[in-house]
């Protein structure tokens, strides 16, 4: 034989359990504690775009957003390479170039539009080490 329980009682221990439960949920809960500082904190994988220079080409996203980019250049080929951005008013080039398995960094504050990157060796352009870069 099952035991009624008034309604009365059940209501009374469900308020029970929420009160009791919102005990511990005062002030921030850490979710949103972590979404403001998610919001406020900038991703640093966010701004870094990996670049990868090898005999003609360059393997890198073809779009990036706006803002302060760190390019990470590797020169996975054989010959000596080097990495250049031009457009909206920028042209920066990776100082020194880089040897074979050698790698460097560029920081770059990117503004929207599109700028053409590619490696200032002689002749490399001309033979396909060239893209354009649309920044968002």
């Amino acid at each position: 034989m099952k035991k009624k329980v008034p309604p009365a009682a059940g209501i009374v221990s469900l308020g029970l359990m929420l009160a009791f439960s919102n005990s511990f949920g005062q002030g921030e809960s850490p979710s949103s504690a972590d979404t403001k500082s998610a919001a406020t904190v900038p991703d640093a994988a966010k701004g870094s775009v990996e670049v990868k220079l090898t005999e003609y080409k360059i393997e890198m996203p073809a779009s990036v957003g706006a803002g302060a980019t760190t390019f990470n250049v590797t020169n996975t080929g054989k010959e000596t390479h080097g990495f250049e951005i031009e457009g909206n008013g920028i042209e920066q080039a990776l100082k020194p170039r880089l040897k074979k398995g050698e790698n460097g960094s560029l920081q770059v504050d990117l503004k929207p539009g599109t700028y053409k990157v590619y490696c200032p060796v002689l002749g490399h352009k001309r033979r396909g080490m060239s893209l354009d870069l649309t920044v968002k």
